[in-house]
């Protein structure tokens, strides 16, 4: 039995088609896509409400100054949170005098946080008429506003004397006295009601006793003084029974505790 005769197979093939326009224009139009689509992104960022700053949350401000840091801060409501400059708004708060450093966070979708870190006031001066918050270089901080600045809102009065140190010189020295007083003896710190700088001494108010104690004027020397006001207030039981004054007291002296006493009851002006 003869068999069929099969034709070989061939293959057909198919001419490819070439689309040169395509290949000449596929990347340009992949990025025209992504393009497009970036600035999407980007005006849903920066138009949509969503993504405005609705709050502005400030951590360490006291309530005194809150009012002045608004003013700052508020300036940035509405704006896109992921366009606001940071620098800006830290700058805008780091040449306030009470501020010591300042830092700014975004917090997606909405909210900026401003972290203050506030100088703390250690007295309050006579400047003019007013008086004004200073910390414990003796910078001018602010006026003072009548309210609390902190939870411990009881500070002592800084007056230079007439004919002592000029006014920045002598508020220095004054609050540099003070921060020595608080870290020697906090208990004295505490009876502290005023102190009025010259040019040899401190002249301090004790508001508990209702004396006047003058008091070396070097800083330095708060040790010394400190030792001194201690001595002076264990002997005032005992002024007081002599009939002595208890009012006011010269403590400059190593060793010595100088009273102004009525001449009738000492012969001299002081002893």
């Amino acid at each position: 039995m003869s068999g069929f005769y099969r034709p070989p197979a061939t293959r057909l093939v198919r001419p490819t088609r070439r689309r040169p326009a395509f290949r000449a224009f596929g990347p340009t139009i992949g990025f025209l896509a992504l393009a497009l689509a970036a600035l999407a992104g980007a005006l849903v960022l920066t138009r949509h409400p969503r993504f405005a700053v609705r709050r502005v949350v400030l951590e360490g401000v006291p309530e005194a100054r809150r009012a002045e840091a608004e003013e700052v801060t508020d300036a940035f409501l509405g704006r896109p949170l992921l366009f606001v400059d940071l620098d800006t708004a830290v700058d805008g708060l780091a040449k306030r005098p009470w501020v010591a450093r300042v830092a700014a966070r975004r917090i997606i979708p909405d909210t900026l946080v401003v972290r203050v870190e506030a100088r703390p006031p250690v007295a309050l001066a006579r400047r003019g008429a007013d008086l004004w918050v200073v910390d414990r270089s003796g910078s001018w901080l602010g006026p003072y506003a009548g309210r609390a600045l902190s939870g411990e809102d009881d500070y002592p009065i800084i007056s230079p004397a007439a004919g002592g140190p000029g006014s920045e010189d002598g508020v220095s020295r004054g609050a540099a006295f003070l921060v020595a007083l608080k870290a020697e003896d906090p208990a004295l710190h505490a009876r502290v009601s005023e102190v009025i700088v010259s040019s040899d001494g401190f002249a301090v108010t004790d508001r508990v006793a209702r004396a006047r104690l003058l008091l070396p004027g070097d800083p330095a020397e708060t040790p010394r003084a400190a030792a001194a006001w201690r001595a002076w207030l264990a002997l005032v039981p005992d002024l007081g029974r002599r009939g002595l004054p208890v009012d006011a007291a010269d403590l400059r002296f190593d060793g010595r505790i100088v009273l102004n006493a009525p001449p009738e009851l000492l012969g001299r002006g002081k002893t």
